[in-house]
């Protein structure tokens, strides 16, 4: 679509939604920019667009909004059924994501990473090996710039490799990646998308408009990611943590091996990775069949496979204090995420959890407490129902606080030296915090206080 001169609307006005309202204004489109919170939340929006001459319309949705519009782009944290967007859709406007938009102006071949668990990991060591093969690369996305921002208008990058969400992929309609990872589907926002089956559906767009030409990366181990090979039209590479694959990437004897045509390529020992945890080997399965596909030299894939560490807030060491050490897994935002980060951690547990209600079963999730956590501290709007389902599943070790820092002074004072205390909420972190990285950053600060 030709933007220049086209009224455009932009709804959800968080980092993605300013990011399209300004790239939309610089191709000079007429933008009105609208966010449902009040004017007084909004400083960064309005410092940020007020100067282009945008529109700005705060406190609610109006359907006034809707008159001569010719496109809506719509943020991740905006749901797809709201009245507006009902009615611009009997209308016959055009809704689409910013990862829809963004992909209207990149020429250069997307890697795009989705998945319950993991996807931040995997695109960040995606991104790592391909930048250290001398590939020219960036990486956007859910992971924290918007696609639209590292847009490739000029074909100038060899990838450009993308987190994407299952909000994102409500909203696309030629999204159309070179290469599509899918690492997992375990229920989770379920709040958002109503029932499990819309979930995986959701998911499942990212192959919709592949084709031969490209291929998609998935789950052999995972029932719902492995079914979906039927649907795609594009080359499929399986990995696989636990089965040796006639094809694809997996693990033989200990060693992260690649086989193709019946030759087999050793990559490197899986104790040797800088990741640590099951999950984890599922994640560098996946990047490493993301390297081969991209004809990565195996000693540079290798080498860093060895070097990476991961990332901020996803079982990230913070201190040991008197013999107690802390993890940060503030990342873990489902029940999944959380039993991953309990069994990838050693030794008995003091547990933080809690947060935004998702509405999911957390039953799976207290299960996994025996044998490995000796008390859990909850904190947040699901407090009440993970202490009910906690007590209904016989764990009675359980104790609430009203704050972060409340919860760490809790949990210290429940550890003993060679107890870790780990964050691994199992839930959003939308009811205290603005974001699961403000949460690991007061967690942090929670626990230097203790030396304080």
């Amino acid at each position: 679509m030709e933007l220049r001169g086209k009224k455009v609307l932009v709804i959800g006005l968080a980092r993605s939604g300013i990011a399209a309202a300004v790239e939309l204004s610089e191709m000079g489109a007429k933008v009105t920019a609208n966010d449902i919170r009040p004017k007084e939340e909004m400083k960064e929006a309005i410092d940020k667009l007020s100067p282009l001459g945008i529109e700005l319309v705060f406190g609610d949705h109006p359907l006034s909004l809707l008159a001569d519009i010719d496109l809506i782009v719509v943020s991740p944290g905006v749901p797809s059924d709201i009245p507006l967007l009902d009615e611009a859709k009997r209308r016959g406007i055009l809704v689409v994501s910013e990862l829809e938009l963004g992909y209207w102006f990149t020429k250069a071949p997307i890697i795009a990473v989705t998945g319950t668990n993991g996807k931040t990991t995997t695109t960040t060591l995606i991104g790592e090996i391909l930048k250290n093969d001398g590939k020219n690369i960036a990486v956007a996305g859910n992971i924290g710039t918007p696609l639209i921002q590292e847009a490739d208008k000029n074909g100038q990058k060899d990838y450009i490799v993308v987190e994407v969400s299952s909000f994102q992929l409500e909203n696309i309609l030629y999204f159309k990646p070179k290469v599509s990872v899918i690492l997992n589907i375990t229920e989770d926002h379920l709040n958002r998308h109503k029932t499990f089956e819309n979930y995986i559906e959701a998911k499942a767009r990212i192959l919709e408009n592949q084709d031969e030409g490209d291929f998609a990366v998935l789950n052999y181990d995972d029932p719902i990611v492995s079914t979906l090979a039927k649907r795609a039209r594009s080359k499929v590479v399986f990995f696989s943590r636990k089965e040796e694959l006639s094809k694809g990437v997996y693990v033989k004897n200990g060693v992260i091996v690649i086989k193709e045509n019946g030759a087999i390529y050793p990559i490197l020992e899986a104790k040797e990775l800088g990741i640590k945890g099951s999950h984890n080997l599922e994640n560098a399965l996946a990047a490493v069949a993301v390297a081969w596909i991209t004809k990565t030299n195996l000693n540079n894939l290798a080498e860093t496979l060895k070097d990476f560490r991961g990332v901020e807030h996803r079982l990230e060491y913070v201190d040991t204090i008197d013999g107690v050490k802390f993890i940060n897994d503030s990342k873990g935002t489902n029940p999944d995420a959380a039993i991953k980060a309990l069994e990838a951690v050693e030794g008995p547990v003091i547990l933080i959890a809690g947060g935004y209600d998702k509405k999911v079963d957390f039953r799976p999730f207290v299960r996994s407490f025996f044998g490995k956590v000796k008390k859990v501290v909850l904190i947040g709007e699901t407090a009440d129902q993970i202490e009910q389902t906690a007590r209904g599943e016989g764990f009675f070790e359980v104790e609430k606080a009203s704050s972060m820092y409340e919860a760490v002074k809790i949990a210290k004072k429940s550890a003993e030296p060679g107890d870790t205390v780990l964050l691994s909420p199992a839930c959003a972190s939308w009811d205290m915090f603005s974001s699961f990285e403000e949460r690991g950053r007061v967690f942090k600060e929670a626990v230097r206080s203790l030396k304080r």
